[in-house]
């Protein structure tokens, strides 16, 4: 089969987007070896573009933007072009052609008020495309019931689950600088926009027993791509003047390891996500989970973490952070977790879902 695959931001953009556009090629080109990919990429990138991908993958220009137009664009004379059998895009379909379509979530749709009026504007495009996919692909049967309730004319989603960045487990771990003097720690990861439910976050921290100056709850993220940005509360604010939680920004990968794999608790108490990334990277690296009792984090890391109401009082909050502190799930929770969540898995179910619709697969002869 020949793949022609988004690659919009295979150099830079949304780091979680980016992690998994990069992913589902990476896996692919190892999983299915006999498949040709070709990927579409930007054309400004055109002098960093090609040292890590991997050997035998082809590559296309594209010059249009932003990336809903792209896709709706070029993809589809991209495709007919390199003779591709079909296209796998991310959150904008293509305006024709075989493609499958992967939507990331659809909570603009939900909740528009976490979201600027420029964004929504812009991701209203995402269903509109979508009438025009072939097959969609979402990454929890959470999501794909939204997607579903939200817009019933569009083709059902196959939940095909994500997995941990490569670069995130096979980098030699470094500790970050605000934290390399700490025994204890807590740790909260995620764009600082006002669906992670930060100040909260903050508040819960100071009404815990066991965060201190000294062992703090340090904040990894920033305000990129962050849709509205969260305020803190007075509360929250002194909290942090008093050094019981600490801003440490972005953070590099080897860092991010570092704390996940030191932590003596991650949490993430976002009111609601489309999968959450980083509770699985904790739980990747073995770390005591605290986590919003939502839907989606009880699909994907219900077996391994402590749950709570994000919209509880901080006082309530506070006392989940010294009930869950140092006390992760058990091995083999972890272990299921780790071979649940897997890119080899993850591109199966999208190559799965591709050749029943194929006309010819042609991969499978090669």
């Amino acid at each position: 089969m020949r793949v022609l695959f988004d690659g919009y931001w295979w150099v830079h953009g949304p780091g979680a987007n980016r992690t998994v556009q990069r992913e589902f090629i990476l896996a692919w080109s190892e999983v299915f070896p006999a498949d040709e990919l070709v990927v579409a990429l930007r054309r400004k990138h055109a002098d960093d573009r090609v040292d890590d991908l991997p050997e035998g993958v082809e590559t296309v220009e594209t010059r249009l933007w932003p990336q809903a137009v792209s896709n709706a664009v070029e993809l589809p004379r991209l495709a007919r072009r390199v003779g591709a059998d079909a296209v796998l895009a991310h959150n904008y379909a293509p305006a024709g052609g075989r493609n499958l379509t992967f939507i990331h979530d659809v909570m603009f749709q939900e909740h528009p008020e976490w979201f600027s009026r420029a964004e929504r504007a812009y991701f209203s495009l995402m269903p509109v495309l979508a009438r025009r996919a072939s097959l969609l692909a979402t990454s929890t049967s959470t999501e794909a019931a939204r997607i579903r309730r939200l817009n019933p004319r569009l083709p059902q989603a196959t939940a095909v689950g994500l997995a941990v960045g490569n670069d995130l487990e096979s980098l030699e771990q470094q500790a970050p600088a605000g934290a390399a003097d700490l025994a204890a720690f807590a740790v909260t990861v995620g764009r600082l926009n006002i669906r992670k439910n930060l100040a909260a976050s903050i508040e819960a921290a100071a009404s815990a027993e066991v965060i201190t100056p000294e062992q703090p709850l340090l904040i990894v993220g920033g305000s990129l791509h962050s849709g509205v940005e969260t305020a803190l509360t007075p509360a929250a604010s002194a909290a942090v003047e008093r050094g019981e939680a600490r801003f440490l920004g972005h953070v590099t990968d080897a860092e991010l390891a570092w704390l996940y794999a030191h932590a003596a608790l991650v949490t993430n108490l976002s009111l609601d996500e489309g999968f959450g990334l980083p509770p699985i990277e904790a739980a990747r690296f073995g770390a005591p989970l605290l986590v919003s009792d939502i839907p989606v984090f009880r699909e994907t890391v219900g077996s391994v973490a402590h749950l709570v109401d994000p919209l509880a009082t901080p006082q309530a909050l506070g006392s989940a952070i010294d009930a869950a502190w140092g006390r992760p799930g058990t091995t083999e929770a972890y272990e299921t977790l780790r071979e649940r969540y897997d890119w080899a898995e993850v591109v199966a179910g999208l190559r799965a879902a591709l050749v029943p619709a194929s006309h010819t697969d042609r991969g499978a002869a090669r």
